[in-house]
């Protein structure tokens, strides 16, 4: 089972991917952790070589859950994986989202250190996302026949259920047939 999703910064993607990944009982990879150097003070990208073995190891293994916002560096995760979970979340929820994630850095000290002026950055990118990333998808064929819309966790869980109905784990199925039942 491999599964993207995808979707603007303040979504909710990490969110969604750690309690997916728990439930399906994979591993979950979030892109900004193969994108950026977190390991300083400052947000600072990787070389074009490390995000790539960073990709390589993700795909070679047997199941994942790989969250980002889209970026061409994304494409062979994309093609590789069975689903594309595509996150719709109102701008103005992504936007407080964001805005609390810049609070938080700022009164815990958590490094690398997010900056006014780069969350700005973060919500003008968001706005701008919803229409570069369905440009995208619908113009690559091979993309788009995987691409399913949601925009909580449980509309998650029913988008796995349906692309994936014979390789579940078992605490799942039975999970939504009681909720069913």
């Amino acid at each position: 089972m491999k599964i993207c999703i995808v979707g603007p910064s303040g979504a909710g993607k990490t969110t969604i991917a750690k309690k997916l990944a728990k439930e399906l009982k994979i591993s979950a990879h979030a892109f900004d952790e193969i994108y950026w150097d977190l390991s300083g003070t400052e947000f600072v990208k990787n070389s074009e070589e490390t995000i790539s073995v960073g990709i390589k190891q993700i795909i070679l293994q047997d199941s994942w859950i790989v969250e980002g916002a889209y970026d061409k560096r994304l494409l062979p995760l994309l093609l590789e994986c069975s689903l594309i979970l595509k996150m719709e979340v109102p701008f103005y929820l992504r936007t407080i989202r964001l805005l609390q994630r810049y609070l938080k850095s700022v009164v815990t000290g958590k490094r690398p250190k997010e900056t006014l002026k780069n969350t700005i950055e973060l919500i003008q990118f968001s706005h701008r996302f919803d229409k570069r990333l369905e440009k995208f998808l619908s113009s690559n064929t091979q993309l788009s026949r995987k691409v399913i819309s949601f925009n909580n966790f449980s509309k998650a869980i029913n988008a796995i259920q349906t692309g994936f109905k014979n390789n579940l784990p078992d605490s799942l199925i039975h999970d939504e047939r009681t909720k069913k039942g």
